[in-house]
């Protein structure tokens, strides 16, 4: 019998500007597209814990400013129920900027990281310092 995976909201729409959980340089990033969303007609594409986007930085360093990233959101304000009944949601919406083969730029996490985001990105729970 397969476990049961928990349904996260897609709360964060495009345009959206999230804060930047990690030591790459980037401090605030904007939210462009959504990895594997195919949509419909007039319909913003919108994204949750655990999923990828490509992000353009607003704030950091000079050298990572104006660049286009690949994301993913570590944490969402939006409340998410797991399957044990048990309802989880943070006090921000953060992402951590990851490479082609979606392992991390950084080389550590501030704040903690969503179990499903780590179940997905082992790299990620691996750097994480707190797990909920």
């Amino acid at each position: 019998m397969k476990a049961k995976q928990s349904k996260t909201p897609r709360s964060l729409a495009t345009g959206t500007r999230l804060a930047c959980a990690d030591n790459t340089g980037a401090r605030t990033v904007q939210i462009i597209s959504v990895f594997g969303y195919h949509g419909v007609r007039r319909r913003q594409p919108k994204l949750g814990l655990g999923d990828l986007c490509t992000a353009s930085v607003q704030k950091g360093t000079p050298d990572m400013r104006r660049k286009l990233v690949r994301a993913v959101v570590i944490r969402a304000k939006k409340e998410m129920r797991r399957p044990s009944g048990l309802r989880v949601s943070f006090d921000d919406n953060a992402v951590v900027v990851v490479d082609e083969k979606n392992e991390p730029k950084g080389t550590e996490i501030k704040g903690p990281v969503a179990r499903e985001v780590a179940e997905r990105f082992p790299k990620l729970g691996s750097m994480a310092t707190i797990i909920v």
